[in-house]
């Protein structure tokens, strides 16, 4: 029998990302909509996740994703090492800094969860930045690294698109935060996360939260960039009993 395409090697570890990612955007954003917590025409992300139940579910999901992208983060490391010696010195280092940012920018993901902007706005703003921010440059890393890899570990066509991802989510945030700074300047409602036409500012604030939207699936489809990565790597345990001897001194009369 052979394996079905989705589970061969570790390639389910990248595609559980980016649908744990998927699913922490789209069923918040459903309930919140269907509650009327936030209005429909493209809200922030965090908006969808701010009040019960949907929160709830967002925090979850996303926690979720993190601990699935720390994982997907710190094998796409290991595989990297194990081409050291047919690379040049600067990959490996450059390996080690994109670890780092990586596993920051997971983390920074888990405080976008757990911290909502309406309870702690300034641990989650740091979260988001650290997501996003570091996010797109463990991407840039990445791609170099893909780069030089090529062709005998990665294709042109797979470098060059990891590359352009990049870019977009760069691209992004520097959008979502210019047009997300005019709007917020012009805003004159009552509701942040029900911004309406009449508020001023609505055609900036739907360009600042569409920005971050394509950024978040740019950061999905990277992942999903290192399927066919994954399904050259194989998880192995190994169990190995310990047993500790002691030397006992026998004393003849006792």
């Amino acid at each position: 029998m052979c394996t079905p395409w989705l589970f061969v090697g570790l390639g389910w570890l990248p595609i559980s990302v980016g649908l744990s990612l998927a699913l922490a955007i789209i069923v918040p954003y459903c309930i919140a909509v269907g509650l009327g917590h936030v209005s429909a025409g493209f809200p922030y992300i965090s908006d969808t996740g701010t009040e019960p139940p949907e929160s709830c579910i967002f925090g979850q999901l996303l926690n979720i994703a993190s601990a699935l992208a720390f994982a997907t983060i710190y094998v796409r490391y290991k595989q990297v090492a194990e081409y050291y010696r047919e690379v040049p010195e600067g990959v490996f280092k450059c390996n080690k800094a994109a670890l780092v940012l990586g596993s920051l920018a997971a983390l920074g993901m888990s405080l976008v969860a757990n911290f909502q902007e309406t309870n702690m706005i300034v641990f989650h703003v740091i979260g988001a930045m650290m997501c996003f921010g570091l996010g797109f440059i463990y991407g840039l890393l990445m791609s170099w690294i893909s780069y030089k890899l090529s062709p005998q570990h990665c294709t042109v066509a797979m470098y060059r698109a990891r590359l352009a991802l990049s870019l977009v989510a760069m691209l992004c945030l520097v959008t979502t935060l210019l047009f997300g700074g005019l709007a917020n300047s012009q805003w004159k409602g009552e509701d942040l996360r029900k911004w309406l036409p009449e508020d001023g500012g609505f055609g900036l604030h739907v360009a600042s939260t569409v920005s971050e939207w394509i950024m978040a699936i740019a950061f999905l489809f990277y992942f999903f960039s290192y399927i066919k990565d994954f399904q050259k790597v194989e998880l192995a345990a190994e169990v190995r009993r310990c047993q500790r001897l002691l030397n006992v001194t026998c004393d003849p009369n006792a």
